[in-house]
């Protein structure tokens, strides 16, 4: 719906990336404070707050006519959003500790909720139907899924209190993620993102703005690639269980940049799609491998899983408005080339990186 929204308020690459850049800051700086008030709360009466704030905010954004208004509910959307990633990485994190299989299985979930998302939009944006009604149709899924997470809130807070009472003493999540050996995988995650971000927006932005390919061709590229996303973590949970942080960003740094390669030196669209499907197939394997990671190595799981969900958001705040103005000034194709850049530097620093091993055993 990006290219749609661009055109409702007559946004260039540029304002694009900056606004983008804007709300996600935002939201990455709340998550790293909702981290904590999980830790205080529980994620799970965390989540179904964030989720009622999610849906009536979708419902303001989708009615917003002025672009200031659009800016300002964009903002309150995203840090909403972002404190559901938080309640729901922490938690799941915290409860699949050893057990990475199951936590990348947990997360090719998000592959296909991303795209029978993106199924669903193009095909209504195809069939004339306003990008203004999409969101409120995902609001009312929010809004059931929030009255789901509240009506189990009770048993998790009763588990959260009595997990909590061996929890040591809170410090200084930076000095904790030194400690623990996980800062510099903190840096790799945040460049990692960056690609994953990237190719979220821009690749599709890419194929419907500058090769004029169809919403359904744009939409269905994306959802290829999140459907190639969602069989490998789903079928090959198992054998990519077994793969390390550093080797998933490795692999998955090299297809990805490949696939952002391809994508913007093929002048046929097909071929384009093809490497958008690739780049968001590749980029899959960073978050869910690199959070098992973290759930064994941190002392505290959920401050940690939650400064890495912010540390996710950054990337996509320091890649959206360099891909918008690189794509404004030098073209377009130029600006997915900065994407495949920082996907080979992700899989570089990587194979430099000798982490350490987990505090618990099973993780790597």
């Amino acid at each position: 719906m990006v290219f749609n929204i661009q055109h409702t308020f007559g946004l260039s690459d540029s304002q694009l990336g900056v606004l983008l850049a804007v709300a996600i800051a935002v939201a990455g700086a709340s998550s790293a404070v909702m981290a904590h008030l999980a830790d205080r709360v529980g994620a799970r009466r965390l989540l179904w707050i964030a989720m009622f704030a999610w849906a009536g905010l979708l419902i303001v954004l989708s009615a917003a006519q002025q672009k200031w208004t659009f800016v300002g509910a964009l903002i309150l959307v995203e840090i909403a959003g972002g404190s559901i990633d938080t309640a729901m990485n922490a938690e799941a994190s915290a409860r699949l500790i050893g057990n990475p299989a199951a936590l990348v299985r947990f997360h090719a979930l998000f592959n296909t909720g991303a795209l029978v998302g993106a199924a669903a939009a193009g095909v209504l944006l195809h069939a004339g139907v306003s990008w203004r009604w999409v969101w409120p149709g995902v609001a009312a899924v929010a809004f059931g899924v929030g009255v789901w997470a509240l009506s189990s809130d009770q048993e998790m807070a009763t588990q959260h209190r009595a997990a909590n009472a061996h929890q040591p003493p809170n410090s200084h999540p930076i000095k904790r993620l030194r400690a623990d050996g996980l800062l510099i995988l903190l840096v790799i995650f945040a460049l990692a993102e960056v690609t994953e971000g990237g190719v979220d927006t821009w690749g599709v932005l890419f194929l419907r703005n500058h090769l004029a390919t169809g919403v359904l061709l744009g939409a269905g590229a994306y959802v290829v690639g999140q459907g190639v996303a969602a069989t490998t973590r789903g079928a090959g949970g198992t054998f990519l269980g077994r793969l390390t942080a550093r080797h998933a960003l490795i692999v998955g740094g090299c297809v990805a940049g490949g696939g952002i390669l391809l994508e913007s030196l093929a002048p046929w669209s097909v071929v384009a799609a093809l490497g958008l499907a690739l780049g968001a197939g590749g980029a899959s394997l960073f978050w869910p491998l690199v959070m098992s990671t973290v759930s064994g190595m941190a002392s505290q799981v959920v401050s940690a899983v939650g400064t890495f969900t912010a540390a996710g958001y950054i990337g996509w705040v320091a890649g959206a408005p360099v891909v918008g103005w690189v794509s404004q000034t030098y073209g377009p194709q130029h600006g997915l080339q900065v994407l495949a850049v920082a996907a080979f530097g992700v899989a570089l620093f990587s194979l430099l990186w000798k982490g350490r091993k987990p505090a618990r055993p099973g993780t790597e």
